[in-house]
């Protein structure tokens, strides 16, 4: 029994089962307006943003590293025409070209895998965004504000998913020993992951983690730096300012 495949299984599709909120997505669409759009989703995972955007009658593309998770949205999407997932490393491959809107949802910039350290890789991602823009266009960002730091501190162990998928496989997936640094704006914290077959075999999956959270003052930088013009900042998907209190950090930018 290949434990690591049952592992990535799991998460795609218990992830499937329990991230269902469409709050994000409903949301984009307020702000990008009826008028259909050329629109490129960075790790687009499952589909649960780039799906609602198809079936609003703009023309989506979407890429992922994760190839479980993009089975997913390559079945949601098998019988929509103007869908186009595939997949791809964002921080190795090219993102293409004239695309009306770029997203970077999902905590995405939090959340890169590269050797790169975090800074560059942030950088990188809002430079890639920028290339891909047509003059005109448009960068939705959206991260975890920096206040909200308390979700991955002070917690012994924190429950992220944990059910039984489509094969059976039971899994249970946490986090613990979290620590933030303040001079380094870096979060430390540990994975476990524990998988039982439907067979009964088990094994527990653990490793370190870390997360490098960018404060605002610093995205606003990397969107000046790379020729974004930021027009509007939110704190929520309703809509509402940004304040401390603010869980999310969204921009909307143009490329000027």
């Amino acid at each position: 029994m290949d434990m690591q495949f049952l592992k990535q299984h799991w998460y795609a599709d218990i992830y499937e089962q329990q991230v269902t909120q469409s709050d994000e997505a409903r949301f984009i669409l307020d702000i990008i307006g009826s008028e259909s759009k050329k629109i490129l989703e960075v790790a687009c995972g499952g589909g649960r943003i780039l799906i609602p955007l198809a079936k609003s009658g703009h023309t989506v593309t979407g890429f992922d590293f994760d190839e479980f998770m993009l089975e997913k949205c390559q079945s949601k999407a098998k019988n929509t025409q103007n869908v186009t997932c595939y997949l791809a490393d964002a921080v190795t491959q090219d993102w293409g070209n004239g695309f009306d809107i770029v997203v970077l949802a999902g905590n995405i910039l939090l959340n890169i895998e590269s050797k790169l350290d975090y800074i560059q890789s942030q950088k990188l991602f809002i430079k890639k965004a920028f290339d891909c823009i047509r003059q005109g266009g448009y960068l939705y960002l959206d991260i975890d504000n920096n206040e909200a730091l308390e979700s991955y501190s002070n917690h012994p162990e924190r429950v992220i998913f944990e059910g039984t998928d489509d094969l059976g496989t039971y899994g249970r997936y946490s986090i613990y020993d979290g620590s933030y640094d303040n001079q380094t704006q870096t979060v430390l914290f540990k994975r476990r992951t524990v998988i039982i077959a439907k067979n009964g075999d088990k094994q527990v999956f653990e490793h370190s983690a870390s997360k490098y959270f960018p404060k605002l003052h610093q995205v606003k930088s990397w969107l000046t730096d790379a020729g974004f013009e930021i027009s509007k900042i939110f704190g929520d998907y309703s809509g509402n300012p940004l304040t401390d209190q603010s869980q999310r950090i969204i921009i909307w930018a143009k490329k000027t």
